[in-house]
């Protein structure tokens, strides 16, 4: 049976890539697991700045040189 591929942003390619899940994300964050879920398949959607913060922050404690371009376009 093939596998469906999921769209997924940058955000949810690094989880995929570090093992991590987005309710690992949910707990580290503090953020509402919506909002995870939402960011990690939507390439489109934009975070508000203290989402990104939040995010960074747990990232941060996987990987300390991500950056916010790593995750998403900032344009």
């Amino acid at each position: 049976m093939n596998r469906v591929e999921q769209k997924r942003s940058k955000l949810g390619i690094w989880l995929e890539r570090h093992n991590r899940d987005t309710d690992w994300l949910t707990r580290t964050s503090g953020l509402e697991r919506k909002t995870i879920e939402e960011l990690a398949s939507n390439p489109k959607k934009s975070p508000r700045m203290i989402t990104i913060r939040k995010i960074l922050s747990a990232v941060k404690r996987v990987d300390p040189t991500i950056k916010v371009s790593d995750l998403w376009d900032m344009n």
